[in-house]
């Protein structure tokens, strides 16, 4: 399996990049960190520092012609929304034979000549629906890409960490399998399906910067199920913790966005409470978000 080093960037895919954005710092207190234009592939990105101590950064991607592949993407059941996830291995080259050796066939470019980095895919139809990229500095140079600093002072949801990324997949048991033989992921909860619309399992990554979670629909009914149906298997929605319930709760009413499914619970005398953000109302992207009076009560 690949020697993961880092979760680089989390990326999606919108049509307007700069709407993107200004919801990304406004409500959610992500910093743009630069732009730059793909005249190749025809589309212009954005990066930005999530706030918190994950060390995993975001990436926005808008077409700028007809005939990008972003625009394909969007163009899909599968756009607006998550794109890709970036990993930073130890050796593109040798993560290339570590997936060739599990029947997965990467794909990507050469290197432009004299550039120290090399990225290589693993094609949706091999990753269950979704997009992954490894990027490493092939010529065995250990200089890090840079990465931002800031500090949060506005209304936003005081985001802690991104908790965790969730993958919607007809069979979880298959699919966390998957993610522990390919991407050195481990297994460390599944939940009890019995009465509920879903089923889930949770896995930590190599790195612990965050945890993925997949998602089994329990029944036809499920609201799982008519994602899948809609979609097909892909990432389901994205996770963050935050410091404050009410500063959050606060800043969703502040920035005109509304939220629903909210819960909360007592575990092992420790609150939790949580809630989501409409796709309609975030660029396509389903925002879940918890809070906790101690942490590992929320799951």
């Amino acid at each position: 399996m690949p020697d993961i080093t880092r979760i680089d960037h989390i990326s999606m895919a919108v049509s307007d990049a700069e709407a993107q954005v200004q919801f990304l710092e406004g409500l959610l207190g992500f910093e743009a960190t630069g732009t730059w234009n793909e005249s190749t592939d025809g589309y212009r990105g954005v990066n930005l520092r999530v706030p918190g101590r994950s060390d995993v950064n975001w990436e926005v991607l808008e077409p700028l012609r007809p005939d990008s592949f972003v625009q394909r993407f969007l163009d899909s059941p599968m756009g607006p929304g998550l794109h890709h996830v970036t990993f930073e291995v130890a050796s593109v080259d040798e993560t290339v034979e570590q997936l060739r050796d599990v029947n997965i066939e990467p794909w990507g470019d050469p290197p432009a000549p004299g550039d120290p980095w090399r990225e290589v895919f693993i094609h949706p139809r091999d990753g269950h629906g979704f997009l992954f990229q490894f990027a490493g500095r092939h010529e065995g140079e250990d200089e890090p890409r840079p990465r931002a600093s800031g500090t949060e002072e506005r209304s936003t949801l005081g985001i802690t960490a991104i908790n965790h990324l969730s993958h919607a997949h007809r069979d979880r048991t298959a699919l966390a399998f998957w993610y522990e033989r390919v991407l050195g992921m481990q297994g460390i909860y599944a939940s009890d399906a019995s009465g509920g619309p879903f089923s889930t399992a949770v896995l930590e990554t190599p790195t612990g910067q965050m945890r993925w979670e997949v998602l089994q629909p329990a029944g036809p009914g499920s609201f799982v199920q008519r994602f899948l149906d809609e979609r097909g298997p892909t990432m389901h929605h994205v996770t963050f913790e935050v410091g404050d319930w009410r500063q959050a709760v606060d800043a969703c009413a502040d920035h005109d966005v509304p939220i629903f499914g909210q819960r909360d619970g007592v575990t092992d005398g420790a609150r939790w409470r949580e809630a989501f953000i409409h796709p309609r109302h975030s660029g396509g992207l389903l925002i879940q978000f918890f809070w906790e009076e101690r942490p590992g009560v929320w799951i």
